[in-house]
């Protein structure tokens, strides 16, 4: 299939290079659109095409006449504008550093707030979300996500399993309100409405870039290459490259996406075909959409890490690129190759079973048996075991007569540690019947295996492809403990109340566990059910406990484990509230010393900036003083040179330390947050909502004793 290429319908250079993920486009005057990137390390620079200068802070390049230098004290790692004043329509700048974030209004040039950020800034966004009547802006942290309103105060705040890589406003339940999508280097899209989590969407890498594409649908890229739709939480499709997705967008009825070796692909909405592709002279550094020629449609700016900028404009189904000259007739011959593609391979299984006709009554000797020779009854069977011994389960596929399989090709998310494909082709001298292959969830999601077998005999120079999905459950990796395992259960529970059938919990168990033998109760009378549980992962036991009085215990050591169970159960039986008393020494103990190594980080962060203000001081002080002694004692003015210098090594030295101690603030944070995250899932909706806002209290209170209370009660009152 010929894939046509597009024109540029305006090209320029900016003669700086710009740092890839580090742009957007903002109109700080409410009219003109301003292209705004960071140009270094704690460079920004803005492009002003309409004669709209900027002023204040910022000074004009002396590398291009329409481009303004703005310098800052710290490195840049975000950028986002938005009209985040209420009575401004006009866009704010916000810029994040590593542990601070500025809110910047351009055209006044004043500072709208300035706060510390300590969990990091990863990812800015500005806009509507849920009920607030103005604008907030989100930062995504290493562990946490926030939002500010225009003021700088704090709104909310939550944590996430790990450090945000992505976020996008979007009605994802369609209630009218806009909700908080959250993507991180845990593999999860998260969706926050009114401070809580209500969907948590796994997927097979980190989370890289989303990107709303219309009101029920958005797009998504991966780090492993993996592109791809949801709509209303369902894929529709995906595909893979070997380049990494910088930047999603829908244009017209397309979904434009830039990779990061600079090539632009164009691809149809529903099914992920390119339909256009062009390929920038450099790595891409943004691909946004904005009105950047004030025509009234917005274009998609492509920008490239050497300071070029494209853009191209929408593209139409049945006009393509109104400005690009497309091939002619290119859906005729797109159309005419499928349609060929689909008559090789229907003569190709027309010629197969001609043969298998031809020979149905064959010989019984195997020398005579035809190529393409296959039992019309041949059936292919798929079994899923634990296999206690390996640690693992073991997929069995096999057939139903004396035909082989050949070989297997299985395909699954984020099982194999390789990528999502593993091929099984044993040596000819051991082909059976029976074919196993190991399989080991690193998650507790489910997984549709799907798998594709060549089958035939072992003689056979042809073989038939026999399809079939498998589908793991969330708990696949826990089977039933043997009776001499210990009988001592762990200290480490979780225990809530529920009012709900047993017959009920044997079914989610037997939906969510794959298990040798469903659970059944012996006789109706039954009303409690007593279950423990090996973990293949790690050889760890898992008692579960549903009492006669609706009084459920989860025993286990893993705080995670706890937290996914409850949150599966409260899906299955439709909880929205549900409180919990939590048990967990070993989390407890590392609660502690992550607060205690926080606290003592605090602390000598404190220390060093003081230190540091200090010196910087006298290095002040010494200068003028050794440029005055020049005039009449050399020996004086390099003594005074010679202090400045020890004091510019001592500030050398700190500034290393202060890196290092940051380092391990962040770590710690991102350990602490951890915690509290898992601390909230052991709870429910307005329960789960109350420990996070608990948790914020007693963290900025330096309160340990409060934060242990939250994760055994849920509540520090």
């Amino acid at each position: 299939m010929q894939i046509s290429s597009a024109q540029p319908v305006f090209k320029l250079e900016l003669n700086h290079k710009v740092t890839p993920g580090i742009v957007t486009i903002a109109k700080f005057d409410g009219t003109h659109a301003c292209l705004t990137a960071c140009a270094g390390y704690d460079k920004i620079i803005i492009h002003h095409p309409h004669g709209s200068m900027v002023s204040g802070r910022a000074q004009r390049s002396q590398a291009h006449g329409e481009v303004s230098e703005l310098n800052l004290s710290q490195a840049v790692i975000a950028l986002a504008a938005g009209p985040l004043k209420p009575d401004a329509a006009r866009d704010m700048l916000l810029i994040g550093s590593p542990s601070q974030i500025l809110a910047y209004d351009v055209h006044e040039n004043t500072d709208l707030f300035f706060r510390d950020a300590p969990d990091g800034v990863n990812v800015i966004t500005v806009d509507n979300f849920g009920k607030y009547d103005e604008p907030l802006a989100f930062v995504g942290g290493n562990s946490s996500v926030q939002a500010l309103n225009w003021q700088g105060n704090e709104i909310f705040w939550n944590v996430v399993g790990g450090k945000v890589s992505a976020m996008i406003t979007f009605d994802f339940d369609k209630d009218g309100e806009n909700e908080l999508l959250v993507g991180c280097e845990d593999s999860y899209i998260r969706v926050l409405k009114n401070n809580q989590f209500i969907v948590e969407i796994p997927e097979t890498g980190p989370i890289l870039c989303l990107s709303p594409v219309t009101e029920v649908r958005f797009s998504y890229g991966l780090a492993n290459g993996t592109i791809g739709i949801y709509e209303e939480g369902i894929r529709l499709w995906r595909v893979k490259s070997k380049q990494n997705a910088l930047a999603l967008q829908w244009s017209g009825e397309t979904l434009a996406c830039c990779w990061n070796n600079g090539r632009v692909d164009w691809r149809d909405g529903t099914s992920g075909r390119v339909l256009r592709r062009v390929q920038m002279r450099t790595s891409a550094a943004a691909m946004l959409l904005a009105d950047y020629r004030s025509v009234g449609a917005p274009d998609l700016v492509c920008v490239s890490d050497k300071g070029e900028v494209m853009g191209y404009p929408p593209y139409q189904e049945n006009t393509g690129f109104s400005t690009a000259k497309t091939l002619p007739s290119e859906e005729d011959r797109q159309a005419i190759t499928e349609l060929f593609n689909k008559k090789q391979a229907l003569l190709m299984e027309l010629q197969h079973y001609e043969a298998n006709a031809a020979s149905s009554v064959f010989s019984l000797d195997e020398d005579e048996r035809p190529s393409t020779a296959m039992p019309t009854n041949t059936r292919l069977q798929v079994a899923v075991n634990a296999s206690p011994e390996d640690q693992c389960l073991e997929l069995t596929i096999s057939t139903n007569n004396d035909t082989i399989v050949r070989a297997a090709l299985v395909l699954a998310e984020g099982i194999f540690e390789t990528g999502e494909t593993l091929a099984r082709h044993p040596h000819p001298a051991q082909l059976r019947s029976i074919l196993q292959i190991s399989l080991k969830p690193p998650r507790d999601v489910p997984v549709d295996v799907h798998i594709k077998a060549l089958v035939g005999y072992s003689g056979s120079e042809q073989f038939h492809i026999f399809e079939l999905t498998k589908q793991l459950p969330r708990f696949s990796m826990y089977t039933k403990a043997l009776p001499s395992s210990v009988c001592t259960k762990s200290d480490s529970v979780v225990s809530f109340r529920i009012t709900e059938r047993v017959q009920r919990i044997c079914i989610w168990i037997n939906q969510n566990f794959l298990l040798d033998e469903e659970v059944e109760l012996q006789n109706e009378e039954m009303k409690e059910l007593h279950l423990r549980l090996f973990c293949l992962r790690d050889q760890s036991l898992l008692d579960m406990e549903f009492g006669a009085d609706g009084n459920v215990k989860f025993y286990t050591t893993d705080i995670r484990l706890a937290g996914n169970l409850i949150q599966s159960l409260a899906v299955f039986l439709n909880l929205s509230d549900l409180q919990s008393v939590a048990q967990f020494p070993e989390t407890e103990k590392k609660l502690r010393i992550e607060m205690d190594m926080a606290s003592q980080v605090g602390e000598i962060r404190s220390r060093l900036a003081a230190e540091t203000a200090e010196r910087a001081q006298l290095i002040t002080a010494l200068l003028p003083a050794a440029q005055d002694a020049a005039s009449y004692d050399l020996k004086e003015m390099l003594s005074r040179y010679k202090e400045v210098i020890m004091l510019n090594e001592e500030l050398l030295t700190g500034c290393h330390i202060r890196r290092a101690t940051q380092e391990q603030a962040v770590t710690s944070l991102k350990s602490l947050h951890t915690i509290l995250q898992h601390a909230a899932r052991l709870r429910v909706g307005k329960y789960s909502k109350a420990v996070v806002a608990a948790s914020r209290k007693a963290v900025k209170e330096d309160n340990i004793e409060a934060l242990i209370k939250i994760l055994q009660v849920g509540d520090s009152a």
